[in-house]
């Protein structure tokens, strides 16, 4: 008999924890595993629920503080053998539902670094931080996407070490015969990124006030922050060479028609904006954040630049734009490193 696995996220709406528990349970041993991606509801869906042996349980709750009722009924009735989550207030739930019904593995997926969280204003673990100490010491592992982030979880939330697991995320094989340049002498940027305060648009917006006239900026996502950034750019005078999409469900378009992709965040759990990038070939520019140092080989797929040094980010980005890059290696490597099947088996080694 198979096993049933659960999923758990808070939607599927747009978002990078989302897309990779609905990548994985795609990726897992179906002769193996029974597949469920569990989530709580939103207006948007990102992501197609018709997925070949995956069934899609929407609670229709919306928000963790409303779904353990509903929950406890969900895993009392299937009986799963292992729940997978991510998302701290996600894995809260499973363990709260966990004390009361028995659930065989428990593993949770980690998304951020606490340090680098604690440099953005309003930012604070504090209680949220008390929480975590407590309840995830009941999953049986706790998945950290990079070494920064596991050694910021012994750091802040003092779980023992051999409950922290390195593993990255994964992405989707992708064939490089489908890359264009639309036009010669003319650099195209890409920024894939909610508009939100920790991803800080804003410094990408001054460092293209000081680019040359033949650099252009896509910027792909929406968020909080839409308001102010449209001022930013009217303020700076670069209307002309900026181009503000919204949320978009072509992606890989915009990859292939740029010539570099760029992350100017504070703080990341493991950019995935920036995985994908590679994955189709389109070299990066970023500012050190959490999961770089494994993604990024300088001067291969792209360069990382020290936080705040934005005169040192836009010399490589310039200098991204302007070099010939191996865009076929880049894919290779990328799909070997983080291959769908490779980190699915991963999870699943996790679980016996």
């Amino acid at each position: 008999m198979k096993k049933k696995v659960f999923f758990v996220v808070s939607s599927l709406g747009a978002g990078g924890s989302e897309r990779v528990f609905w990548l994985l349970a795609q990726g897992f041993d179906k002769e193996l595993y029974e597949v469920f991606i569990v989530h709580l509801g939103s207006d948007k869906t990102a992501f197609s629920i018709v997925l070949d042996q995956v069934t899609v349980v929407d609670l229709k709750t919306v928000k963790a503080s409303r779904s353990f009722s509903s929950f406890y009924r969900l895993v009392k009735k299937e009986k799963p053998y292992a729940v997978f989550s991510t998302g701290a207030h996600i894995n809260i739930l499973v363990a709260l539902v966990s004390i009361i019904i028995y659930i065989p593995y428990k593993i949770a997926r980690e998304s951020n670094v606490y340090e680098e969280m604690a440099n953005i204003k309003g930012n604070h673990i504090g209680l949220w931080g008390l929480l975590m100490s407590v309840f995830y010491r009941v999953f049986d592992h706790v998945v950290c996407q990079s070494v920064e982030m596991k050694i910021s979880f012994l750091k802040k939330i003092r779980l023992p070490a051999r409950k922290l697991i390195i593993i990255p995320n994964p992405v989707l094989e992708y064939f490089p015969d489908k890359r264009v340049k639309y036009t010669d002498g003319i650099y195209k940027i890409l920024i894939v990124a909610r508009l939100a305060p920790e991803k800080a648009h804003f410094r990408l917006l001054d460092i293209m006030a000081k680019l040359p006239m033949h650099f252009y900026l896509t910027i792909a996502g929406d968020g909080p922050c839409r308001k102010e950034l449209t001022q930013q750019i009217e303020k700076l005078g670069i209307g002309p060479r900026v181009m503000m999409l919204g949320e978009v469900d072509y992606v890989e378009q915009l990859l292939i028609s740029h010539d570099v992709c760029v992350l100017t965040s504070l703080t990341e759990g493991f950019p995935n904006a920036l995985l994908e990038a590679i994955s189709h070939g389109t070299p990066v520019v970023a500012y050190k954040v959490g999961g770089l140092s494994d993604l990024i080989i300088s001067g291969f797929n792209g360069y990382v630049v020290e936080q705040n040094n934005e005169l040192a980010f836009a010399k490589r980005l310039q200098q991204a734009c302007l070099s010939q890059w191996d865009h076929t290696a880049m894919i290779k490597d990328i799909q070997h490193r983080y291959a769908l099947k490779k980190i699915a088996n991963s999870y699943q080694a996790l679980i016996g």
